[in-house]
């Protein structure tokens, strides 16, 4: 009998033990953790417009759009509105205050100049259109700009660009 006293003494001694270890590690999956998701809105086709008192301001048209971490994604956008009467990428995200556009952007003002490129950045608390990448712009009258790095103040209509080359038509 005391051999088996001391079996099941040495069986609840090592129970405890392995509890005692098992509360003192801890296990995670750092994998897991990393996959969880901080989406915070997504949209599928969406129209967003914006009014005032009185009239409507712009509207804005993208097929998807994902709002992460404070940063909102779009594809395939189409802004109409105060900045241009039609500005266009394939893709875009706005990070505090600033719209950066890439792949095909275009962008036709109402006064019919159009702009081409392949990276822009609008700045709305400033108010300037940044093309930080090689652009066409086509001014009336078959007027064809060619430049980088253009900077446009569209509050007092100045645009500044480097290495262009321009060809202009003038009339007799």
């Amino acid at each position: 009998m005391g051999r088996y006293f001391k079996i099941e003494l040495m069986s609840i001694f090592m129970i405890l033990v392995m509890l005692a270890v098992s509360y003192l590690i801890k296990v995670k999956n750092d994998k897991a953790q990393k996959n969880i998701s901080s989406k915070e809105l997504e949209i599928f086709d969406s129209v967003t417009i914006e009014v005032n008192a009185s009239m409507l301001v712009s509207r804005l048209y993208s097929d998807y759009a994902i709002k992460e971490n404070g940063e909102l994604k779009m594809e395939q956008i189409t802004y109409a509105g105060k900045i241009a009467k039609v500005l266009k990428s394939n893709y875009g995200k706005t990070i505090d205050g600033k719209t950066y556009l890439d792949e095909n952007v275009s962008m036709l003002q109402d006064n019919g100049y159009y702009y081409k490129a392949e990276h822009a950045i609008y700045d709305k608390k400033s108010n300037f259109f940044y093309v930080t990448s090689p652009f066409v712009a086509y001014i009336y009258g078959g007027n064809i700009i060619h430049g980088r790095n253009l900077k446009y103040d569209m509050t007092h209509e100045i645009v500044i660009a480097e290495n262009v080359d321009a060809v202009f038509y003038t009339v007799d």
